[in-house]
């Protein structure tokens, strides 16, 4: 387990530094090497077993097949895909009942669904958006709005109403994690299945797919999109709204 351990913190450290395809491929070793080490901590500890069988969620078979349309949007057929934000929101909200449903069905496909679903609610919010991330613990926790709201302020100095946490729980946060599921495909198809155009962002300097989930559509352009990637005119936009907000409580 130790020599797990390190091997991941060797791969984590090459990942923070690396860009473009090496980045991707560091993060998709990551997965594997994660999943490694959940099975080997599970072999020591005895499983949960539902006793409702007959509605077990490890019984369900979870088809999906995704390919890209004419415009680069996503077809998504089956019957589950994290990929969208329904499915996800359906899944968060039930998350315990069914980890413990999938718990050591190493054979089901909810459980690696689970690990998929786990994974991307790190990459997601752990880092980037915590109060999101602390969100979503607190409600698999079963706290309700209101306790929610006062961890919030205590943690974050912000006091959202429970209408505002309740929307960030069912809406904006499955779409979040369904939106870096789909980037994630779309890195991983015009990886291995099919040959994708890349492109530097100008901004930030990391090499990025050329589509639009990365790089807004800009039709005077070469390549048909703007040269600075969407995560930096974000960030841009987010600046200077905050800069003209301060200006306005100066004033």
């Amino acid at each position: 387990m130790k020599q797990l351990r390190d091997a991941i913190a060797q791969i984590e450290a090459q990942e923070k530094v690396a860009t473009g395809k090496r980045r991707f491929l560091l993060k998709k070793q990551l997965i594997e090497l994660r999943k490694d080490q959940y099975v080997l901590k599970n072999t020591f500890k005895a499983p949960i077993h539902c006793l409702n069988t007959t509605k077990s969620f490890n019984r369900i078979t979870l088809e999906e097949k995704i390919s890209v349309n004419e415009d680069g949007s996503l077809k998504i057929e089956g019957n589950f895909s994290l990929l969208n934000p329904d499915h996800v929101s359906a899944v968060l909200c039930n998350y315990s009942r069914i980890k413990q449903d999938c718990w050591g069905q190493f054979s089901s496909d909810s459980y690696y669904m689970i690990q998929d679903l786990e994974n991307l609610v790190d990459e997601t919010l752990e880092k980037d958006f915590p109060l999101y991330y602390d969100l979503l613990i607190y409600k698999i926790d079963g706290k309700t709005n209101e306790e929610i709201q006062s961890l919030l302020e205590r943690d974050y100095g912000v006091r959202h109403s429970v209408e505002y946490i309740s929307s960030l729980w069912r809406n904006k946060i499955p779409k979040m994690i369904a939106e870096q599921a789909r980037k994630d495909w779309l890195i991983w198809h015009y990886t291995f299945e099919e040959k994708g155009q890349w492109k530097k962002c100008s901004r930030c300097g990391q090499i990025k797919l050329a589509h639009n989930m990365f790089f807004s559509k800009n039709n005077t352009s070469k390549d048909g999109f703007y040269s600075i990637c969407k995560d930096c005119r974000n960030a841009k936009t987010k600046a200077k709204r905050m800069l003209t907000r301060k200006q306005a409580q100066g004033e």
